[in-house]
């Protein structure tokens, strides 16, 4: 049975459910708390229409599985396979590359100054 299928009888349990109270709701000489059975109830069957609406709806229209989403989480676990356990949180962010007019910044040249190597080879890849 999938899980469309147990929904549905959910629902259906639900409903029945629903029917019960109302009658008793309905009835002379309800009581405060019959009434507010059907009032649960009613919240009860709204949410479980609205899971099997959602379901339905996932189970045709996969789009929702964007591929920005998809790159988001392959980043997120080749950041996680690089980093250390314990080591500080997970980022993929990656810095803007420096453009000419910002290499008289103090934090590039600082930067230069500390790995001139790496600098040099970022500046020939532009």
């Amino acid at each position: 049975m999938s899980s469309g299928d147990r929904m549905q009888n959910e629902l259906a349990d639900i409903e029945t459910k629903l029917a019960s109270a109302r009658k008793a709701a309905d009835a002379p000489g309800a009581s405060a708390r019959d009434k507010a059975d059907l009032k649960l109830l009613e919240q009860e069957y709204l949410a479980a229409r609205r899971a099997l609406y959602r379901q339905r709806d996932s189970e045709t229209d996969k789009s929702h599985h964007t591929d920005t989403k998809e790159k988001v989480d392959e980043k997120l676990d080749e950041a996680l396979e690089a980093t250390f356990p314990g080591s500080d949180p997970v980022s993929f962010v990656e810095p803007a590359p420096v453009k000419e007019k910002d290499s008289s910044l103090p934090e590039v040249k600082l930067a230069d100054q500390q790995a001139p190597q790496k600098a040099k080879a970022a500046r020939k890849a532009k």
